[in-house]
């Protein structure tokens, strides 16, 4: 189990800080810091390390302040939020500002410690040291496990709660079985492991909102399990075990319902509105259903999807190559496990529990997608909610090949050849590929970062033929808000790789930054205020302005271009009179 961990951590820690840090991890590292995103100025011209205020760590800044500040602006549970404070307070700043690979080493960490967590779940569900060890294998390599652990995010911690939450499930329903025949393996749970029980579910869903999609998952199981139970017994829904597990029900219950006036400030802030879909079209319907295929296929598999050129095209193909009939063989091999895994007890139930749990929480996707018209599905990031799951039931599938050490005439066959391939074989090649994948994520060659200000910032410095000023537009609501995180990410990516006062600086002068605040209910209108901030610079000056085409003809601007560039939309205008 050391052994996994320690790959997991590894793989996790490599080239941590190679990636730019984009928006959100931005917000992350504000409130880390106990900051608030509204200490950055606006509606005024300022320079860069003006901007970067809110990621300048402050020593007397506290748990209190951390949690004061998210709640005011953010929309997440403050869980995560207050470990990254104090984890923050080890670690010196870098330039000034928090340390890049300090805020994304905690997530890293908390991500390797769901490997033996899963094993946890993977033993106690399957009730099998085996499929808890090949759980862990491939959570160790799991792409989309590397991928969100290394985001300064709090799905790291989300993925471990679920994790342990997963595997005290299995005992609890563990303690249900044979409840309706009163067999000898049914014990109930004691009254401290259902305290614990109750406080990783309430750590869990103060770790993140979505989290509730896993508890209830797990509550739909159970109540197929009673449904099954109660049919032949319904006299045993209401012995020791399942009393207990209802305490457990009602105190989990009572730990979510406590944030409910923080999700009801939340709702309907735009922070919100993102994850919106419009059914009215019928091909929206199909992207769930393949935003899910996907998601599922990268959480054990990914082939090369990030490059560029001759040899970056040939590199993808080759990984598609090798890659796509593992992907195949591995869909067999779990087909026909299942039959297999049904042969014993044991493998019976830990294929209900963990399978049932999987099934609950891709259907409860589904249902949120097209009931709320809400696509959580995008993106994959929320399929943390149901990922542990997945790679139990892989671990438990996959275990009953592992004692065939020798390919035998039973053995699965390589098409158009006569080679057999034993069933260890088999999953070592599936471990394989998954290791693989993970490379090509910390490699930043698979599940590449969406925005690139890098880029951004080489088209600034190539295209300007005047002092740079750079405008960013924010709408201020009052429900919670978080400003100019977008920008901000290009800011620090401009301090860590891009420094005006570097020796090699590609600047003729520093740049100059404004955040153009549009309050929902402002005393000055806008336009009033853009006018006195472009009033402000000396002219003349390139003005590349962030996601919004204003007509600034009359404030001494032309349009020059309007592009995206690492995928930040801009509009190029040059100022050169009043």
């Amino acid at each position: 189990m050391a052994v996994w961990f320690l790959l997991a951590l590894a793989i996790r820690l490599a080239f941590l800080t190679s990636k730019p840090l984009w928006m959100d991890e931005v917000a992350t590292t504000i409130f880390s810091l106990g900051n608030s995103s509204r200490s950055v100025p606006l509606d005024q011209v300022m320079s860069l390390k003006q901007l970067l205020t809110p990621l300048q760590p402050r020593p007397e800044a506290t748990v209190g302040s951390t949690i004061h500040y998210l709640m005011q602006e953010d929309n997440h549970p403050p869980a995560y939020f207050a470990l990254a404070h104090l984890w923050m307070n080890i670690f010196p700043a870098v330039q000034g500002l928090a340390s890049p690979w300090a805020v994304r080493a905690l997530p890293a960490l908390l991500g390797a410690l769901s490997v033996p967590a899963v094993y946890l779940a993977g033993w106690l569900g399957f009730r099998s040291v085996l499929a808890g060890q090949i759980s862990a294998a491939l959570m160790a390599v799991s792409p989309f496990g590397v991928a969100m652990a290394q985001e300064a995010r709090h799905y790291g911690m989300a993925t471990l709660m679920i994790s342990l939450g997963l595997a005290c499930f299995a005992v609890g329903a563990w303690s249900l079985y044979g409840a309706d025949t009163k067999e000898p393996l049914t014990a109930p749970i004691s009254p401290a492991f259902g305290l614990l029980w109750v406080g990783v579910n309430a750590l869990a869903f103060a770790t993140h909102y979505f989290t509730a999609l896993a508890l209830l998952a797990q509550a739909l199981v159970l109540l197929a399990l009673a449904w099954h139970q109660g049919r032949s017994q319904p006299q045993a829904l209401w012995r020791r075990p399942w009393r207990r597990l209802y305490w457990v029900i009602l105190g989990t219950l009572a730990s979510c319902l406590v944030w409910l006036p923080v999700l009801l400030n939340f709702y309907g802030s735009s922070q919100s509105s993102n994850l919106a879909i419009d059914l009215s079209q019928p091909m929206r319907w199909l992207d769930p259903i393949a935003q899910m295929l996907a998601g599922l296929i990268f959480m054990v598999i990914t082939p090369i999807t990030q490059a560029q050129g001759a040899i970056g095209i040939v590199a993808v193909v080759l990984s598609v190559l090798l890659l796509l009939p593992v992907l195949l063989w591995l869909v067999v091999r779990l087909v026909k496990a299942r039959p297999l895994v049904n042969q014993s007890a044991s493998g019976r139930f830990g294929l209900f529990t963990m399978g049932g749990f999987v099934l609950a929480a891709i259907a409860l996707f589904f249902a949120v997608s097209y009931g709320l018209a809400m696509d959580i599905t995008r993106g994959h990031r929320y399929n943390f909610v149901f990922h542990p799951g997945v790679m139990v039931l892989l671990g438990g599938l996959l275990a009953v090949y592992w004692p065939e050490t020798m390919p035998q005439e039973t053995s699965a066959r390589i098409p158009l050849t006569l080679w057999r391939i034993s069933g260890r074989r088999s999953v070592q090649i599936i471990w394989i590929a998954g290791l693989a994948s993970a490379l090509f994520v910390v490699s930043n060659l698979a599940f590449a970062k969406y925005y690139a200000p890098a880029q951004f910032v080489r088209t600034l410095q190539t295209e300007s033929t005047h002092p740079v000023v750079i405008g960013f537009p924010n709408p201020i609501e009052t429900k919670p808000t978080v400003i100019g995180i977008e920008f901000l990410s290009i800011g620090w990516e401009i301090q860590r790789h891009f420094n005006p006062a570097a020796p090699d600086s590609q600047w003729s002068v520093p740049p100059q930054f404004f955040i153009w605040a549009l309050p929902s209910n402002p005393t000055v209108s806008p336009e009033e205020t853009l006018a006195n901030i472009l009033s402000t610079p000396p002219r003349p000056f390139d003005l590349w302005f962030l996601h919004v085409n204003l007509d600034l003809s009359s404030h001494g601007c032309t349009h020059v271009s309007e592009a995206s560039s690492g995928s930040h939309h801009y509009i190029h205008y040059t100022c050169t009179s009043q």
